[in-house]
């Protein structure tokens, strides 16, 4: 179910983008074993001045609801439109922005994102009309059902070098970022982020299309 009131959908100025996915893989289909998932994600967008800049933020929820999901697609975001090459996470461009990719994994998670976006120059070249943007972004997140590993880990020489049971904590962290928009709906984006705890990795930088979101 999707409720949708963006007034540009490469990069709204105003609206609410809403929406709550169910996700099912019955084991009579093939799926290694039963389950269901649940995806909670809303996203609005706020003028603050008209035109040229704008601040933007989404919240996201996912968390199994029924059954046992395989490890190797824990990682993996529920989304209704596809707007990257992947869609897995916590931690990478399409999440967490500077955060190592993948390194926060569990039965459940809660995923923020806030943006200022600015586009600070417009003109035209080759009968097309560009506009570049800067933004500024924090972004952040956590798990909030974890994955029982202590049965298949605990019995390793090294559990307690790897694997600290009480660490698990919001993840930060925040960057800038160039836009390159050409008629308003194509964009080129670069992205650069760093985390606010090294565990977390160190930084990334991230060229690809489109708005984060």
């Amino acid at each position: 179910m999707v409720f949708d009131s963006r007034d540009n959908r490469p990069n709204p100025m105003k609206g609410i983008w809403t929406e709550a996915v169910v996700e099912g893989a019955p084991e009579f289909l093939g799926a290694e074993s039963s389950f269901a998932r649940l995806s909670l994600t809303h996203r609005q967008y706020f003028t603050i001045i008209p035109k040229d800049l704008s601040l933007a933020y989404r919240l996201n929820y996912q968390t199994t609801i029924a059954g046992h999901v395989p490890f190797y697609y824990q990682s993996h975001v529920i989304v209704s439109e596809l707007k990257g090459a992947s869609s897995e996470g916590l931690g990478g461009g399409s999440t967490l922005r500077g955060v190592s990719r993948n390194r926060v994994v569990g039965d459940g998670y809660f995923l923020g994102n806030i943006e200022a976006r600015w586009k600070f120059a417009r003109f035209r070249f080759i009968n097309n009309n560009f506009y570049l943007g800067l933004n500024g972004f924090v972004d952040f997140g956590m798990v909030t059902n974890k994955i029982d590993i202590t049965p298949t880990v605990s019995s390793i020489p090294e559990y307690q070098s790897y694997f600290d049971q009480g660490a698990e904590q919001i993840h930060v962290s925040y960057g800038t970022g160039l836009r390159i928009a050409m008629n308003e709906n194509f964009v080129i984006k670069f992205d650069y982020g760093r985390v606010t705890d090294n565990r977390d990795g160190d930084s990334g930088t991230y060229i690809a299309l489109n708005y984060l979101f």
